[in-house]
Order: structure tokens, then sequence, then C-alpha cells
């Protein structure tokens, strides 16, 4: 008997060590938490930072930057919507920065001096797309996915700059800010004045400041390929993609995509229905251009 019940307890011990070694081996392995690092010091003194997702194997990779949003006035690189898109950038195998920068009032990044009104946030973005392009990870092609004011910074930065220093190669732009001074009737009007106006830093009257920090009033035909997205019941005001693509399509420009998608969602709240498309974006962008 006593031979019996040690043989039972053997096979159990033997089919609990098979089970937790099957479950072992069916789990994934970790992914490492990404590196947070200082790229750049902001002339306010502002160390401004990013967090690092890099792919598989060894690089160069192409560097696309993820640009939160936040209504220039709050977000972070750790924003949910901003985690799993470079998380799925990096999988493609692109190295993925995701940038903080300077934010209009009330907030601020910590050491933040200055109002971060623009162009503070354009001149940290346009640093990030420098300091990308010299990371030695990086190939030296700089791409940008950036969501709602982060697609505002995404297309300005596409749009100035130096072509092969800090303008970027190709971006993405999810909901943008396109033109400060359109105030168009919609049901977000209000919240889009109260923003643009604050991050300006000037009165809704004043459209010669707004236009001019605007990147639908920057644009000519030099601008970098651009994927431009919203959804039908969008957040941004349905204005301020029309006014974008006008005039994209007022100065010639051939080498951007509009895309209208259903549903309601904003930003990088609707990245997982667009990611194939944005990642296939990308390529063709990163294939066109050569540094």
């Amino acid at each position: 008997m006593k031979k019996v019940f040690l043989f039972v307890a053997l096979l159990c011990t033997a089919q609990i060590a098979m089970g937790q070694s099957a479950l072992s081996r069916s789990r994934p392995t970790p992914t490492p938490p990404p590196r947070v690092e200082v790229y750049a010091i902001a002339n306010d003194g502002t160390q401004l930072q990013w967090t690092v997702y890099t792919p598989p194997g060894k690089g160069p990779w192409p560097a696309v930057l993820v640009i939160h949003g936040g209504l220039f006035r709050d977000g972070s690189f750790a924003d949910p919507g901003v985690v799993p898109c470079a998380q799925d950038l990096a999988n493609a195998g692109y190295v993925a920065f995701a940038i903080n920068y300077r934010l209009a009032p009330p907030g601020s990044l910590p050491g933040q001096r200055s109002l971060g009104r623009s162009p503070d946030q354009y001149n940290d973005v346009h640093l990030a797309v420098q300091a990308a392009r010299d990371d030695s990870r990086s190939n030296g092609q700089v791409g940008a996915v950036g969501g709602s004011a982060g697609g505002t910074h995404a297309v300005w930065v596409a749009a100035t700059g130096t072509a092969g220093a800090d303008r970027l190669d190709v971006g993405v732009s999810l909901s943008g800010a396109y033109d400060f001074s359109d105030f168009t009737p919609d049901p977000e009007l209000a919240l889009f004045i109260a923003t643009v106006t604050n991050y300006v830093g000037v009165p809704s009257t004043n459209t010669a400041a707004l236009r001019a920090a605007s990147p639908a009033w920057v644009v000519n035909n030099t601008v970098s390929p651009l994927l431009l997205v919203q959804t039908v019941g969008d957040l941004m005001p349905a204005a301020q993609f029309a006014d974008m693509v006008a005039q994209l399509n007022a100065h010639g420009v051939r080498n951007y995509t509009a895309m209208t998608i259903s549903g309601a969602l904003h930003s990088f709240e609707y990245w997982p229905q667009i990611k194939s498309t944005a990642l296939a974006f990308l390529a063709s962008g990163f294939a066109g251009r050569t540094h």
C-alpha cells in the first residue's frame, strides 16, 4: 500500500512539474521597461526626456518619435495611448522615442521656467528630431506619430526646419489641430478656442498670431510626406482637417494621404484601427528618402 501511495505522489509531482514547465514555455518573455533618457536641454534649461523602445536584434533602425497630446498643456510620454503605439513601432522594426516637451500653462515639466507656449513646444520637437537623427541607435531617418496636440507638432516639424536635420522625413498626425484661426461653428469650438489661444498666448481676435503658429499656414510644397487621420465624430473640430487638406492642395502637395474613419474616437484612441496603414505609410516615406 505504501508503494502505491508513493507512486501516486511521484506521479502527481511529475505532472505538476510538467505543467509548470509547459506554462513557463507558453508565457511570453517579459518586455523590459523603456529607458528614460534626456534627449536635449531646452533654451530655458529644461531637461527634455524621452522613453526609448528598441526592436529585437541589432540596429541601427529608422527612428520614429511618438508625440503625446493633452491640449498643449498636459500629457506625457507615459500616456495610455502613447505606450502601445511606441511598442507597436518597436515590434515593426523602428526605434521609438516617446517624447516629452514643455507644456503651456497650467502644465509644466520639472525644472521648466518658460511658459511653454508657441514656439517653445515646436522648438522642443525640432530638438527631438535632431537628437533622434544623431542617435547611434538610429540609421539617420526620423519619422513621427503624433496625436491631437502631438499631431499638430508632427505636421509643424514636417513642414519647417532643415531637411536631413531637424525636419521630419515622414509624419503621421492623428486628430491634429492645424489652423488656430478657424472658428467655424462646431460642438467643440469653445474648447478649441480656449486651447489654441492658451497655447499661443493671445486673444481669439489676434488672427495674425494664431495663423503664424498654425501648421496649415507654414506648409508649402517642400513638406515631408504626411498621413492625416480623423474620425467622423472626432473631438477635434472637423474644419481643422479640411483646412490642412485645402492648404496642401493649394501648394500642389501630392505626398500626403488624408483619411476619415468611422466612429468618434480621438487621437491615439483609434491607433489600433489605423496601425497597419500608419506603419505602411512610414515604411513608404522612409523608402523614398535617404540621408
